[in-house]
């Protein structure tokens, strides 16, 4: 997977960034920063696939990451465990975060 990045200005969540659930191993690297303003914010991620029809990311199951919860300052970390799915969710502010997401695995 190519480096793909997100966005989002404002609270709620952020458009998914989807992810290949069957790499071995599973690894995505997550790097987050508030680009404007000052937020709080999580990384989340779940389980439910965003390319399906019907999809939708407010019914979606969103799971806080480790590591990610609360976060207010630029911030980094993995995934190993396999998701279909990450975005992010502004929990207060009004500022943009935008997070750099790449997933190791064959070109």
């Amino acid at each position: 997977m190519k480096l793909t990045t997100i966005s989002k200005s404002g609270t709620g969540r952020s458009s998914p960034c989807a992810v290949d659930d069957f790499q071995t191993p599973f690894n995505v690297g997550v790097g987050a920063a508030i680009t404007s303003g000052a937020a709080t914010f999580n990384i989340e991620y779940s389980f439910d696939d965003p390319t399906a029809d019907g999809y939708t990311v407010a019914g979606a199951t969103w799971y806080v990451a480790t590591g990610f919860s609360a976060v207010s300052a630029s911030t980094g970390g993995s995934f190993t465990v396999p998701c279909k799915a990450i975005c992010i969710n502004i929990t207060s502010g009004t500022g943009t975060v935008t997070a750099s997401v790449v997933q190791a695995g064959p070109v």
